[in-house]
């Protein structure tokens, strides 16, 4: 007896939506493909070169200097060898600018001048007749090569600068300054201004009056109050960049 075979199936519309499914999903995943390489080509360059730039480091390529892509031309550079030279290089200057600013400091001329180094950055002191005539905020022709001194050392190793003015108690009553927080705080905007003409970045430049607010001597002699008329910079080195408070 023959078997009995079964009716034939057709092919269910179930299987073509299957199918369509399948499809729109492929043409979804095209169409946010597109998107994505539409947006990345609008990208500015400069933003574009420095992610670029930290892709290839995190695979330990980088060209060199000058542009040449080593990579490209069968020669390769291992960047934490380039990172270890430029950071001696760096540690190198910074080292020199420092004792430079350590000697000019013992010199008769530059009376008034000290610097020392913290866990978190650096800090220098400026005797305000170093940089200033009394009672003025603008800078002395003079006060060039002290502020250069301080510019190479903060070029050598950047960070977030503070510049805090300083006088004594002795009141000052001028129709250019009313009292002695105008003339603090005008005194190191003018440093300010001076750093940032000689290549400090903007960004990284704040000043600060404080008056006779915060003496580091009392105020009870002449000699104490020249001490207590200074001009202060604090460059942290462990504040980031967009902190505000490096």
């Amino acid at each position: 007896m023959a078997a009995e075979t079964g009716p034939v199936k057709k092919k269910t519309s179930g299987d073509e939506g299957s199918f369509m499914v399948t499809y729109v999903s492929l043409m979804i995943l095209l169409l946010t493909f597109m998107i994505l390489m539409v947006t990345l080509a609008q990208i500015k360059e400069p933003r574009f070169r420095k992610a670029m730039g930290s892709v290839k480091g995190a695979f330990s390529f980088m060209p060199f200097a000058g542009g040449k892509d080593q990579l490209h031309d069968g020669s390769v550079g291992f960047l934490p060898a380039e990172i270890l030279v430029k950071n001696r290089e760096g540690k190198d200057e910074y080292e020199k600018a420092i004792e430079t600013i350590r000697h000019k400091s013992r010199l008769e001329q530059y009376e008034g001048l000290e610097v020392e180094e913290t866990s978190e950055g650096l800090k220098l002191r400026i005797s305000d007749a170093l940089l200033f005539e009394r009672g003025k905020a603008e800078l002395k022709p003079a006060a060039r090569s002290v502020l250069d001194l301080v510019a190479g050392a903060i070029r050598a190793r950047p960070g977030k600068v503070l510049v805090v003015g300083h006088t004594c108690d002795l009141p000052i009553s001028t129709r250019e300054f009313p009292s002695n927080w105008e003339l603090s705080i005008t005194r190191a905007i003018n440093v300010i201004h001076y750093l940032e003409s000689v290549g400090i970045p903007p960004d990284s430049l704040y000043a600060f009056g404080l008056a006779d607010e915060s003496p580091i001597v009392p105020n009870d002699s002449e000699v104490n109050r020249r001490k207590n008329r200074r001009v202060e910079i604090f460059v942290s080195y462990g504040m980031k960049e967009g902190d505000g408070n490096e």
